[in-house]
């Protein structure tokens, strides 16, 4: 494990279990099995914090309300098919100073708040979030890692802001938003009576 590939996130969420070994019989017994959190890198190494079952306990096991949709896109409660929205591009301009990134032959519009996923280079496997688009280009959330340039291959996925009219239009599957879009506010009671 190096300290470049900690920098670059290649290790977040990564799995660890500790354990014992008797040499001579083979018998193996797992000790903690769990995530790698928050790294730190340190004179000699690193050090990670170790996120165990446990961590599941502080999250919220109730939903809170909101207008937009809670569930991940094409994730659990989605329901929607990752393989559908997905498709390989490559890279075929680049602006460092602004994270853009020009991709051959699609649609940029389609996959802002979506996924872009390096599949050449020493880049590989490195995942970035698509946070805006402008006249063709796709804007990233953070540098681009060594070794990207025109040429290289990635893996987009199509992006969606979570409003109930983008699911129902644009992806037909309203009848997953996990959302409440028409609750009212906590604003209710200090608005203004309007004409209708």
């Amino acid at each position: 494990i190096s300290a470049k590939d900690l920098a670059a996130g290649r290790f977040g969420g990564a799995t660890v279990s500790l354990g014992t070994i008797d040499w001579q019989s083979g018998e193996a017994q797992t000790l903690f099995s769990g995530t790698m959190g928050r790294t730190e890198a340190t004179a000699d190494g690193f050090s990670a914090r170790l996120r165990s079952a446990k961590a599941v306990l502080d999250g919220d096991p109730v939903p809170r309300t909101s207008p937009g949709c809670r569930a991940r896109f094409c994730g659990p409660g989605c329901n929607l098919s990752p393989t559908r929205f997905s498709r390989p591009a490559l890279v075929s301009g680049m602006d460092a100073g602004s994270n853009g990134v020009r991709l051959a032959d699609i649609a940029a519009a389609d996959f802002v708040f979506g996924e872009l996923r390096w599949l050449d280079g020493p880049a590989t496997g490195l995942r970035h979030d698509i946070i805006g688009e402008a006249d063709g280009a796709l804007f990233l959330d953070g540098p681009f890692p060594a070794g990207v340039k025109e040429g290289t291959r990635a893996l987009l996925r199509e992006g969606c802001d979570r409003t109930i009219a983008t699911c129902a239009s644009r992806f037909a599957n309203a009848i997953n938003f996990r959302g409440e879009p028409f609750l009212p506010g906590n604003d209710l009671i200090a608005r203004y009576p309007s004409r209708a």
